[in-house]
């Protein structure tokens, strides 16, 4: 994904394929960009995300400016997502706040979801080639080209779940993966199983396998989202 630069670079007048430094960008146009490069991933926070009212009117950047993002619970509600410049000023360091963005829930999901969106800022202005986000990542190591990001909702969730446990009906004990990623999805498979009005169609020898496995250490409940 295209880097979002804080600087204009523009084709030089004598050679047309070098580009060279023309200023820099406004506060407005960066914020912008970033707004849009967000909501097209559907990473933006479903409150506000608004710019500080320091850096409007037509405020530049500032030249070499640094960034760092800060989420936390609010004090009487909801989940905040500041992010601040850095940059060096006659020989002297400054901070400012740059934009905030709030969700109103409060949730261990709200919390991952807003430092979700974080990454996603982080990666957005640093630069980045991977998917923008990390709720469930499929496959073996991480790396670039080997995992899939999912953010899902709990609508979402439960069409997954749903189509993993049918896999693993009809696959029985070679589901290996989707009774792994099912399990770390909805706790235990067994007790999903029975919620789901499936379990009727499991024969003794699976259920006594998937009673087995679901009383490893791994069978953690984490149904909301995670990485795997």
């Amino acid at each position: 994904m295209k880097q979002i630069e804080f600087e204009r670079w523009e084709p030089d007048a004598e050679n047309p394929r070098r580009l060279t430094y023309a200023g820099q960008r406004t506060a407005e146009d960066v914020f912008h960009e970033l707004e849009a490069r967000l909501d097209s991933v559907g990473y933006l926070p479903d409150e506000y995300l608004l710019l500080d009212n320091r850096w409007q009117n037509g405020r530049e950047m500032p030249r070499d400016a640094g960034f760092f993002c800060r989420t936390d619970y609010g004090g009487s509600e909801g989940i905040y997502l500041d992010v601040f410049l850095e940059w060096y000023e006659d020989s002297q360091r400054r901070t400012e706040h740059f934009m905030t963005g709030k969700t109103l829930g409060e949730s261990g999901a709200d919390m991952d979801r807003m430092s979700l969106i974080s990454s996603a800022i982080t990666k957005a202005i640093r630069g980045d080639n991977s998917i923008h986000a990390r709720y469930m990542v499929v496959g073996g190591q991480p790396g670039p080209e080997e995992t899939m990001s999912l953010n899902l909702s709990p609508d979402e969730q439960r069409l997954v779940a749903q189509a993993l446990a049918e896999q693993r009906i009809r696959l029985g004990p070679q589901a290996e993966g989707e009774e792994k990623l099912l399990r770390r999805m909805t706790g235990s498979v067994t007790e999903y199983m029975d919620a789901v009005g499936l379990a009727d169609r499991l024969n003794e020898h699976d259920r006594a396998l998937l009673a087995q496995h679901d009383g490893e250490p791994e069978a953690t409940p984490v149904m909301g989202g995670m990485q795997l």
